[in-house]
């Protein structure tokens, strides 16, 4: 079995779908979490010059949460078996993501992380100095990641609503990344503002389950507790 060493920041954010699945599996690994004011650090060292990554043997770094998620699917049985099912816990994946990638955007704008200062690098300043293009812009960011959860959702729940009426896993008996994606993607804006859910049943007992897991259960009694 390789030696794992996750890189991101001290948060759940993008890389908490990784940690999960490396819970539910029982893989063990370092998670080398990071401050954002250490960021300079790192970046050069990271391919793409972002976060998550996942080091291996040898010194390779691979880049991007969901190539880093289908590698590990694929490794610990977290697909289905057939092209036409890996197809579909793929896109469902995928949906999850884009609210993820969306919130994400509009979290970090609003907290003052990943700004731009004058000498085009990132900065954690919680400085506003932009006056109206900083409201504008937040206005914007979280109009995206809104117009996204009203398109995806309820695409969602019927999808899930497909197979065994919703009552089980995306995929049917067996829970797989697309349903951890599910639950790690929803935690943020389900604490924030749980009203938002309450049409989405189904999808809000799946994460139940999920976190029933007797792995991910554990999982999630101990490990670091962050904003975000």
């Amino acid at each position: 079995m390789p030696n794992y060493t996750l890189y991101y920041f001290n948060g759940r954010g993008r890389a908490e779908i990784l940690r999960m699945m490396f819970a539910a599996a029982g893989v063990k690994y370092m998670d080398k979490r990071f401050e954002f004011n250490e960021w300079d650090k790192y970046r050069k060292d990271m391919p793409c010059m972002c976060v998550p990554v996942l080091e291996m043997d040898g010194g390779m770094k691979m880049p991007e949460t969901m190539a880093i998620a289908r590698y590990l699917a694929r490794e610990y049985n977290f697909y289905p078996k057939s092209n036409m099912d890996m197809m579909r816990c793929d896109y469902i994946a995928d949906c999850f993501y884009e609210i993820m990638h969306d919130y994400m955007r509009y979290y970090h704008w609003k907290n003052g992380r990943f700004r731009f200062g004058d000498n085009g690098m990132m900065t954690s300043d919680n400085g506003n100095n932009s006056g109206n293009m900083d409201s504008n812009y937040d206005n914007y960011m979280q109009w995206r990641y809104m117009n996204t959860m009203n398109r995806v959702m309820p695409f969602m729940e019927r999808t899930l609503s497909m197979r065994n009426g919703g009552s089980h896993f995306f995929m049917g008996d067996q829970m797989t990344w697309c349903d951890m994606m599910c639950y790690c993607c929803l935690e943020n804006p389900y604490m924030e503002n749980q009203s938002m859910f309450s049409n989405y049943p189904k999808l809000m007992a799946l994460r139940t389950r999920v976190s029933s897991h007797p792995k991910i259960s554990t999982y999630l009694k101990s490990r670091t507790n962050t904003q975000w």
